[in-house]
């Protein structure tokens, strides 16, 4: 999909935009665009391929101008108007997206100081141990963050539980793509047996909870993320393993 046809399938639902609106929101989602694809062009990646990409990690064009459409029925575009003087551009692109602003704002900065610790609390029993982690790696504009490890029983085999979140390194930013799917767990033998998932997760910031089976002695798990292109693997120690990055 080109950039003309993403920006005209999200603007197709908004009929009710005059021209100036329009020119407003397109000149907004394409500085949006311009800023992901900045650091992939950095890296030598071709322009094209890194705007494909960035494309598909905003999500569907169509459902993001219906979620849009949806926000703003019955307020007017004045408001919104109004409301782009005096918020900063990067919040000007969330409104203009039309994702619940403070919401995700929130998503976004909870994650950095509290982040969610039930998330599948009940796949794992009998829990041997856990500790709390504060590894981070950046996945394009994005910061993923793996802050708890557990180790339990899960249908009869020890279990590692690995807690994750991403969230845009702008508080106010859209974080890119479906944590959950892009992720996997692997042990020590590069098994991912029992592997499976949990989690929430907002434009604002996704939290996944992940699992798989490990053996006595094992001393860390590996996380591995896909996402524009890159695969990130980070070590996870187990607790009272001796595991590092």
């Amino acid at each position: 999909m080109t950039r003309r046809e993403f920006l005209d399938q999200v603007l197709a639902p908004l009929g009710r935009l005059t021209a100036e609106e329009r020119e407003a929101v397109l000149r907004e989602l394409e500085e949006h665009l311009e800023d992901r694809m900045e650091p992939m062009l950095e890296r030598g990646w071709e322009a094209a391929r890194a705007e494909e990409r960035c494309l598909e990690a905003m999500g569907n064009p169509a459902e993001i101008g219906r979620e849009m459409a949806r926000q703003y029925r019955g307020k007017g575009w004045l408001w919104l108007g109004r409301a782009a003087v005096v918020l900063t551009a990067v919040v000007c692109i969330q409104a203009l997206l039309g994702i619940g602003l403070l919401s995700n704002a929130w998503d976004s900065l909870a994650v950095r100081i509290s982040p969610p610790t039930t998330i599948a609390a009940d796949k794992l029993k009998n829990v041997e141990a856990t500790e709390d982690l504060d590894i981070r790696a950046e996945v394009g504009n994005d910061v993923l963050r793996i802050y708890r490890v557990s180790v339990g029983e899960k249908e009869g085999r020890r279990t590692a539980m690995v807690l994750a979140c991403m969230y845009d390194r702008l508080p106010f930013g859209i974080v890119a793509g479906d944590l959950n799917a892009r992720s996997r767990l692997f042990n020590q033998r590069g098994e991912a047996t029992g592997n499976g998932s949990g989690g929430t997760g907002s434009y604002g910031a996704a939290c996944v909870a992940r699992w798989t089976s490990v053996e006595p002695g094992d001393t860390y798990v590996v996380w591995e993320c896909r996402a524009i292109g890159e695969t990130i693997r980070l070590e996870v120690p187990l607790p009272g393993g001796e595991g590092t990055l």
